[in-house]
């Protein structure tokens, strides 16, 4: 398929996630992480096995550990995005790339061309350029490493979705969002509370399901028909938007670090999204 085609897919996607962060730092606010994720993941599941027409998971070994990766990478993430601000978590995270492009050599053996290698350090140092203007947002050490660790866990469920591409996409992402679910209301009474409020009902809402089943549909979409670096890099687009939406809700413009960061990562978007022929 060609690039441009996967833009119907990568643009939703990039609208969906760069609002995430928000609607979860603000859910976050009335209700423990276990909790608040248990609820993003069953809630979702039930929608996505809704679409399906059927409630019967697809149990196999690539989907477990599919759903055993996601549900690691929503940890690290929620746990990171108490300690860090929305921006910061948005940066660390994606550093995604660099870690899914070695790992799709050793699961899928495929290996990324030199172009869309290029593109993919050009963006990632497009994000490094735009994250220096986070610098002193007080966050911690701790909520860095977690959102690392989100990084590397979503690599690995990336690409497993790669490798389970010619399974159903709505039966494996519902069986990926109830094992995620299930691993979440197992621990969440050790830490449960919810306070529910407007807000929160509103927060859960947008994280259950446009951030929820919508993003991981389209997440799926698009690694079934394009490789897993160049959906990656597309991915480096998502900082760049959470700062313009800020911009429009603040009135208040980019500053010249920023935008230079911006800029990089468009770029790095298109290197890699160039094809070349062997």
């Amino acid at each position: 398929m060609a690039i441009r085609s996967l833009y119907v897919f990568a643009i939703p996607y990039i609208l969906i996630a760069s609002l995430q962060y928000s609607f979860a730092k603000d859910g976050l606010r009335y209700s423990d992480p276990m909790t608040f994720m248990a609820l993003r993941f069953l809630i979702g599941s039930f929608a996505t096995f809704l679409l399906a027409h059927s409630f019967r998971p697809k149990f196999n070994r690539d989907t477990i550990l599919l759903s055993l990766f996601s549900a690691m990478s929503t940890l690290f993430w929620i746990y990171g995005l108490q300690r860090v601000s929305t921006g910061q978590s948005a940066v660390l995270s994606f550093t995604m790339p660099l870690f899914a492009i070695p790992i799709t050599a050793l699961v899928l053996n495929e290996r990324a061309p030199r172009l869309a290698l290029a593109g993919t350090l050009m963006g990632f140092v497009g994000v490094v350029i735009y994250g220096m203007s986070l610098a002193g947002s007080g966050s911690t050490l701790l909520g860095g490493l977690l959102t690392i660790g989100n990084a590397v866990f979503w690599a690995l469920y990336t690409v497993f979705y790669r490798k389970t591409r010619r399974q159903d996409a709505l039966t494996t992402v519902g069986t990926q969002l109830l094992i995620c679910g299930t691993i979440f209301a197992v621990f969440s009474p050790i830490t449960f509370s919810v306070t529910v409020t407007p807000e929160f009902l509103v927060d859960i809402g947008y994280i259950a399901t446009f951030s929820g089943f919508g993003s991981f549909l389209l997440w799926s979409a698009m690694l079934r028909r394009e490789r897993v670096e160049r959906v990656a890099t597309l991915a480096l687009a998502i900082p760049a938007m959470t700062t313009l939406i800020q911009a429009m809700e603040t009135g208040m413009a980019p500053g010249p670090v920023t935008l230079v960061g911006m800029g990089v990562i468009f770029l790095g978007i298109y290197v890699s999204s160039i094809k070349t022929t062997v």
